[in-house]
């Protein structure tokens, strides 16, 4: 059946929206599907029309191959000539500029958001649902590790551009300079469950601008633009992913870094590495299970710990994190150990 029979006949059928109340969102369902059946089966023919024309410039083949390929409007299959008995080389394939993998690039990219932002039985019914391409959710999780490994070595091929220095605290104090942008980093380590059973850290990284932090609500806030670094290697893998995603983003635009961690030591140590003149914040519910770990030790009373507890929140908000430990050097001695060292508090 020729393209024009298709949409002929397609066209006579397709209901665009059913009069029925409160049937709205089903109508218009069914239309977007009905529509992408189409797209997908024009593209199906056409491709096929075109690797057949492209096909008829060689001699030497004896054999047809079919292959799956993932478009935007679901999954199509092409029937390709094979030349070279060694090989199998597909000419046609590469005179066409048809991806090897199979996967068009938009729909790459979007099974693979979906597939590290969920896990792969939600993922997969997602994609085929926005898509309409049908696979396993054993082909999707295998494509999505794939991809992320190339993306990270196409990644790491490409020097990234120097950025823009950074001003540090010192800087700051002794000269007068106008006012940057704060481009905000923070990483962790999280335990991450394996399929194959037990855990592994995950190092994760997020960055931001200020800018992008909006204020809902005295309650709420939100970040409408952010770029995530995640790995299961060592700490040399993060930090060099890290710097390359960091480098990328703030480019040559003018910035103070302000970096936020937990109390791991390997955190500190990286941002000194990378950030030596970045405002470190210790976050803030960590050193809290610091705090009352000091109070539980000094107190027996429960009402006496929460009162000095909150109390030291109140001074850390201010930034004020030597008070927190004169106020804690003062306690009952043997009741815990405390450093004076700033570096534990950030």
């Amino acid at each position: 059946m020729n393209l024009e029979s298709i949409l002929s006949e397609r066209l006579s059928k397709l209901k665009l929206f059913c009069l029925e109340p409160q049937r709205a969102e089903e109508s218009v369902n069914e239309f977007v599907e009905a529509w992408r059946e189409l797209g997908c089966e024009i593209i199906e023919q056409q491709l096929q029309a075109q690797l057949e024309a492209a096909e008829s410039n060689y001699q030497g083949s004896s054999q047809r191959r079919p292959k799956v390929y993932q478009t935007p409007l679901g999954t199509i299959e092409l029937n390709r000539r094979v030349y070279g008995r060694r090989k199998g080389e597909i000419r046609g394939e590469k005179d066409l500029g048809l991806p090897p993998d199979g996967w068009f690039t938009d729909v790459k990219e979007l099974s693979c958001a979906l597939g590290v932002s969920s896990e792969f039985a939600h993922a997969n019914r997602l994609l085929e649902q926005w898509s309409g391409v049908k696979v396993s959710e054993k082909t999707l999780s295998n494509h999505v590790e794939r991809y992320g490994r190339e993306w990270i070595e196409a990644a790491a091929a490409v020097p990234p551009d120097p950025v823009c220095p950074i001003i540090s605290s010192v800087t700051e104090a002794t000269t007068q300079q106008p006012k940057r942008p704060i481009f905000y980093i923070g990483a962790d380590g999280i335990h991450t469950p394996m399929r194959q059973g037990g855990t592994r850290e995950a190092k994760v990284g997020v960055m931001f601008w200020e800018t992008d932090h909006l204020r809902l609500s005295k309650t709420r806030a939100i970040v409408k633009r952010r770029e995530y670094v995640a790995t299961l290697d060592g700490v040399e893998s993060f930090r060099e992913q890290l710097n390359r995603c960091y480098a990328q983003t703030v480019q040559q635009s003018p910035h103070q870094v302000v970096f936020l961690g937990d109390g791991a030591p390997w955190i500190w140590l990286m941002a000194s590495l990378l950030f030596p003149g970045a405002i470190q914040i210790l976050d803030f519910f960590h050193v809290s299970e610091y705090l009352w770990d000091v109070a539980r030790e000094a107190f027996v009373d429960d009402d006496e710990q929460k009162e000095w507890v909150e109390t030291q929140q109140e001074v850390l908000k201010q930034s004020q994190w030597p008070s927190v430990i004169k106020a804690a050097q003062r306690l009952p001695p043997g009741c815990c150990i405390i450093t004076t060292s700033p570096v534990e508090w950030h």
